[in-house]
């Protein structure tokens, strides 16, 4: 059965075998799209006519399927239906401030009360806009059941929004929220009995209170054991009722310390909690505050062995926000990674450790069995094979690890330039790396300057959005189509039938995937003039 979809003024078709999504694509309809396989929500759609099947409505609160919204990586539409992109301002809503008190300097609590009620769990965040439309992203520290949301802001010095919402907001007074959005630290695991271990950072204490009350109120027997490191004695702004439930609750224990530099050291909140592996078997670990404290932390958890699946982060990034201005310099590039660096210097003690290629052959092979069947790292190998993600990543650690000309593929930033990734997803993988390399018997020295190449590259493959391709110093169109005529033959990565040279086909910008006349429909889309990089 073909499904037409009305989309912007135009009738497309829908395979039986093919989504929503990819109908879109195949047809030229410039769409967002992230990892079709509806974990990341960027596609997500309205549907204003026909009906959406259950499997496209999986993962999304119930107030936006009530408000009609979908995932089309997701649906097979039953019939014709007619969608449209999503509309922002239905995505807001508004809400009064309830409660508005200062917790220490720099710190005030917020309560607001949204005029319809919002599911949440603790982890999740909201978006929270000002009538000119200046928009920020605030964790959470409410409880399930509460009808009021709850945040810490904590007053930056160059925070726009922040200065606003501490210094001029008032009882009374109306701003606009979305949400709730990312994923819970938990799902259903508040019944079990295991040991926790929070561990924030300055308002990390937001969503780790929220978090601990849930805990409290559901398993108060459970042993949880809170830290909180600051950088001075201010900062520690809920340190009253954390002593108060320390009180209340025999299981919980309560400790603050001090990182007066800001460094990476966390010397006291180490020594404190992880000094050794035994102090943290067993439990399960929640990390929340700014960005190289979560970062950091995690480091020191996977140095200790502590499995990736008992770790849960949330790091905030406002680290732009913070760095002092000088009238010589240019602003910031908020989401550009740095530009291409040079190699690191070649190890062939590491080479000759991977017994000359046969070892980091097994590791690889481990490594992507493991991330093809991970949920969170699954998405950015659609459209490619195992094979050949362990081919390229191999000849790639052959080069660096022994300066042989052997790879010939995209670098590091263009490689995953249309990614996504946060340094707590890059964290993630370089545990579940880590843990490969222990398994195949690498020894730890090794294991070490392995991880080192890795964090090599950090900051060209860390964002938080997609950015553009660079091609001999030429930004390429981030997104979009463009057609082209085919000097050789191919096949179409739709239909599968044989293109030949001489046709015209359009292919997608991004991932390559090329399409036949046949498959194009009747739009043809005009290609933007490329640009030049910086």
């Amino acid at each position: 059965m073909v499904a037409h979809i009305d989309f912007e003024g135009r009738t497309l078709t829908c395979r039986e075998d093919e989504t929503l999504l990819d109908a879109q694509l195949r047809q030229g309809a410039n769409v967002p799209f992230s990892c079709k396989r509806g974990i990341c929500h960027v596609c997500m759609q309205h549907c204003a006519e026909g009906q959406v099947p259950a499997e496209a409505l999986a993962g999304l609160r119930p107030s936006l399927v009530r408000d009609g919204y979908f995932l089309p990586c997701r649906c097979h539409p039953n019939g014709d239906m007619r969608v449209a992109r999503p509309d922002p301002t239905t995505l807001f809503q508004t809400a009064v401030v309830l409660d508005h008190q200062r917790l220490s300097d720099d710190v005030c609590l917020i309560r607001l009360g949204p005029t319809h009620q919002m599911d949440h769990r603790p982890g999740q965040f909201i978006q929270l806009r000002r009538a000119d439309g200046l928009t920020r992203s605030y964790a959470l520290a409410s409880l399930i059941e509460d009808c009021l949301l709850e945040i810490h802001v904590r007053r930056l010095a160059r925070g726009s929004l922040s200065q606003w919402l501490t210094d001029e907001l008032k009882i009374g007074m109306d701003v606009e929220v979305a949400g709730a959005m990312g994923s819970p630290f938990v799902d259903d695991q508040f019944g079990d009995r295991a040991p926790w271990l929070l561990l924030a950072g300055e308002t990390g204490m937001a969503p780790l209170s929220g978090l601990l009350r849930e805990a409290l109120a559901r398993a108060p027997a459970r042993p949880i054991r809170i830290v909180h490191e600051a950088p001075d004695r201010d900062g520690h702004y809920l340190d009253d009722a954390l002593i108060q439930l320390a009180d209340d609750y025999p299981s919980l224990s309560y400790t603050t310390c001090l990182n007066p530099a800001g460094s990476t050291a966390h010397a006291e909140l180490i020594a404190q909690t992880m000094a050794t592996p035994a102090n943290v078997a067993g439990k399960q670990i929640f990390l929340a505050g700014p960005e190289g404290f979560v970062a950091d932390l995690e480091a020191h958890l996977a140095a200790l062995g502590v499995p990736p699946e008992s770790v849960h982060a949330r790091p905030f990034m406002f680290r732009d926000l913070r760095r002092k201005a000088r009238e010589d310099e240019p602003a910031p590039l908020a989401n550009r990674p740095a530009p291409e660096r040079e190699d690191p210097p070649p190890d062939p003690e590491l080479w000759q450790a991977l017994d000359d290629g046969r070892r980091l052959n097994a590791i690889l092979d481990d490594f992507y069995t493991r991330v093809f069947a991970d949920e969170r790292l699954s998405p950015f190998f659609h459209g490619t094979t195992r094979r050949r993600a362990i081919e390229k990543q191999f000849l790639f650690l052959r080069q660096l690890m022994t300066g042989e000309k052997v790879y010939f593929g995209d670098r590091p930033r263009n490689a995953h330039h249309w990614m996504v990734i946060s340094d707590e997803l890059f964290n993630y993988r370089a545990r579940l790396l880590a843990r490969c390399m222990r398994a195949h018997g690498l020894d730890e020295a090794m294991i070490g300057r392995w991880l080192d190449i890795e964090e090599h590259f950090r900051d060209q493959i860390v964002k938080r959005e997609p950015i553009a391709r660079v091609m001999n110093g030429v930004e390429l169109p981030l997104d979009g189509f463009e057609e082209a005529v085919m000097e050789v033959g191919t096949l179409c990565d739709s239909c599968q039938t044989e293109i030949a040279a001489g046709e015209t086909v359009r292919y997608h910008r991004r991932t390559g995937h090329t399409y036949c006349s046949a498959c194009m429909g009747h739009t043809r889309a005009p290609a933007p003039t490329p640009r030049k990089a910086g």
